[in-house]
């Protein structure tokens, strides 16, 4: 009876301190901003649904978690020649994986958040974009190497940007 209370107790102890998926989204949209995310030189290639006609991505760590970060560009006659000259005209979301160790062990413990360009978190459906999103675990479930990631693959993506 003991043993049963006090698992009970270590549980609701642990939960009450564990940070909501808007919470995670919160800080590592900040974490993004302080470790020059943001700032890093892309390199942009066209691509298609869902994450827009140009993009880029950037990839590094933010506290040993391995971070994956695009950038979705969008608009009319969007070429990534017009995205070099004036990127912030043209963004329109960034899309984020973060590797979060016991995060979701069925999905390789992948973090997935949708951002705006000013960091709000995207809404669907009343559904807030961020931790087990089920839109972007089925469509990275496709990606070679068993690991949901595609930016391995050199003829589908460009060159991606490393954030030290």
């Amino acid at each position: 009876m003991k043993k049963t209370i006090i698992a009970t107790l270590i549980t609701l102890s642990a939960s009450a301190f564990a940070q909501t998926d808007q919470e995670i989204a919160k800080n590592l949209f900040e974490q993004l901003k302080q470790k020059s995310f943001m700032q890093a030189p892309q390199n942009l290639y066209v691509g298609g649904p869902p994450h827009g006609p140009v993009r880029a991505v950037v990839e590094g760590n933010i506290n040993g978690q391995r971070t994956i970060v695009k950038f979705n560009y969008g608009g009319p006659s969007i070429t990534p020649e017009k995205v070099a000259k004036d990127p912030k005209k043209w963004l329109k979301a960034l899309t984020v994986m973060q590797k979060r160790p016991d995060y979701d062990p069925a999905h390789k413990d992948w973090f997935w958040a949708k951002y705006k360009p000013n960091g709000e978190l995207f809404v669907k459906n009343s559904i807030t974009r961020a931790g087990k999103d089920k839109g972007c675990i089925a469509c990275h479930q496709a990606a070679s190497g068993n690991d949901l990631v595609f930016t391995h693959n050199a003829k589908v993506n460009a060159e991606i940007t490393i954030v030290n």
